[in-house]
């Protein structure tokens, strides 16, 4: 099995500009994420192999967490790997009782063309960042419109679990409420803000997570060799991924950290790389779990060595077994 930087496509939120050599640029990050991704999944296995109960394997997942998590903190020491105006602690810092923010709409992280002589912006751009930005600020204000009554600023996203209890989630905010969120007096038109949900709520997300991973490897262990044809087992996996995206850990890097995790317990549990969709991360925090699934669903795909498949389409067992071969982008 080889993971390569096809299961990393870069996200268009980071893409800011419409310049081809950026693009270039921010996509040599997946060629970092598919080393980590195959090492980790050498290392992952080899522990596997030598566990025999399910609470054991679970343990196994949050040992990798905390090792990719270490990894990113190592990279961010380097160029390729710091952030625009990230601080390095910030990558080995957990959120605690802090509560990160992002802010999606209309008329961010366009391209901005000044002129030379007077400074003054002469030209505004789409781009790939600013069209998600865009998309992720409409999927939020019909998430309000459908779910909270007039004039309510915050919403509650709240997070089903396999045995149909809930656990708080991240926070959706808009007007007054985004606009403090934003660090501004004045709410800015058709800005909407996600916020990290508590601290309590995030960790037990996370063990949820790591429960299903070790479940489902109980699974492979016992034999099952089809689960990438098994629909129940696709949904559990990609309950889990939701569950990540909604609890996560680390002030900066997360969303890397998450996604190597990721590629590396679908090639062992499924016995195929994954190419994930590149706003996963992004649709975890805007939209409502059903809609988080009917994306992965259609957009998440199985590698071999032709064209990927969607997951939903299920894979033949030789098809799963073929190794990777092909390159493609990602962030840190």
């Amino acid at each position: 099995m080889i993971i390569t930087a096809a299961s990393f496509p870069t996200p268009e939120f980071i893409m800011t500009t419409n310049n081809p050599a950026v693009w270039d640029q921010k996509a040599r990050f997946a060629d970092f994420q598919a080393a980590a991704a195959n090492q980790a999944l050498e290392r992952l296995s080899g522990t596997l192999d030598r566990l025999s109960t399910p609470d054991e394997r679970s343990m196994a997942f949050v040992q990798l967490y905390r090792d990719l998590a270490e990894w990113r903190y190592r990279l961010a020491h380097t160029a390729e790997g710091q952030s625009p105006g990230a601080e390095l602690e910030q990558y080995h810092l957990p959120i605690g009782g802090h509560r990160m923010v992002d802010r999606f709409g209309p008329g961010r992280r366009r391209e901005l063309t000044t002129d030379r002589a007077t400074g003054l912006v002469v030209r505004v751009d789409e781009t790939p960042g600013s069209r998600t930005s865009a998309r992720m600020g409409a999927i939020i204000e019909a998430r309000f419109q459908a779910e909270a009554p007039p004039g309510l600023e915050t919403l509650q996203n709240h997070v089903r679990l396999p045995d149909g209890r809930t656990i708080p989630g991240n926070v959706l905010m808009r007007g007054s409420a985004a606009a403090e969120a934003y660090g501004v007096a004045v709410p800015p038109e058709g800005i909407w803000c996600t916020m990290t949900g508590a601290e309590a709520d995030r960790h037990a997300l996370q063990r949820e997570a790591f429960t299903v991973l070790g479940d489902l490897e109980t699974q492979r262990a016992e034999g099952r060799g089809d689960l990438i044809a098994d629909p129940d087992a696709r949904r559990a996996f990609t309950a889990a991924e939701y569950y990540l995206y909604q609890g996560p850990e680390y002030q900066r890097g997360g969303d890397a950290t998450i996604r190597v995790l990721l590629a590396a317990s679908h090639a062992r549990i499924f016995d195929a790389a994954p190419k994930l969709p590149h706003d996963i991360d992004l649709m975890a925090y805007a939209a409502g779990q059903d809609e988080f699934h009917r994306h992965v669903d259609s957009t998440q795909a199985v590698l071999s060595s032709g064209a990927p498949v969607l997951a939903g389409q299920g894979q033949q067992p030789v098809a799963r077994r073929q190794q990777q071969r092909g390159v493609a982008p990602e962030r840190g």
